[in-house]
């Protein structure tokens, strides 16, 4: 019992010892946040792409159908703050792709999936970026797969590891912007009809995510 009132009384000493002597040091702490340009993605039509009802007497039954191109808008918005950022697509219906359905002009690569009914792949779609531009200047599509170099591209969009930026000059490197307006076009290709299950209705069924990072 002593032991333990000896130890409470010693430190009670011991802090108002402490508590008596003048204090000559204080301490300065500087605090702050980075955070990265806050851009806004946003598609028009809330990104959607409808081909409506397509009349399966219009098929080919042995030859692939393309359908005619389709258009939704394209904003990046980072209010004052210009940045430099990139795009990436991943299909999400990749497993339904039909080979070579595109033609020539496209690599594997930007052949995205239309979904299946019945185990049937429904078909393909591209998607390309046209009219790019920044505050009423042309901007021009530039590529590059996971983080190799940057290249030129004609606006043709491969999936996912390859980035999709634009430059406003001569050299091949992303341009730090804070507006960006543009157009995606989708071009769908419906399989050949021998290849459907038409006894029934056929839904294309085409989804991907688009990705913004910060470059």
């Amino acid at each position: 019992m002593k032991k333990v009132l000896g130890l409470t009384m010693g430190v009670i000493c011991l802090a108002a010892s402490i508590g008596a002597q003048a204090t000559n040091v204080a301490q300065l702490v500087v605090r702050g946040t980075i955070t990265p340009a806050a851009c806004n993605l946003s598609l028009g039509n809330s990104g959607i792409i409808d081909y409506g009802v397509i009349r399966s007497g219009e098929l080919s039954q042995t030859s692939f159908n393309p359908r005619s191109p389709q258009t939704t808008s394209l904003v990046v918005n980072c209010g004052t703050t210009p940045a430099k950022f990139g795009l990436t697509l991943t299909d999400l219906q990749a497993g339904s792709k039909v080979t070579g359905i595109l033609g020539g002009g496209y690599t594997e690569a930007q052949n995205f999936g239309l979904g299946a009914v019945s185990s049937r792949r429904t078909g393909g779609y591209s998607v390309t970026l046209r009219d790019l531009r920044s505050s009423g200047l042309t901007l021009s599509p530039i590529m590059r797969v996971s983080t190799g170099a940057w290249q030129n591209s004609d606006g043709k969009v491969a999936q996912a590891p390859t980035q999709y930026s634009w430059r406003n000059g001569a050299s091949i490197t992303p341009a730090s912007i804070a507006q960006l307006t543009g157009i995606i076009e989708v071009m769908a290709v419906i399989n050949k009809a021998q290849d459907l299950d038409l006894t029934r209705d056929v839904t294309l069924d085409g989804r991907a995510t688009l990705v913004l990072s910060y470059i």
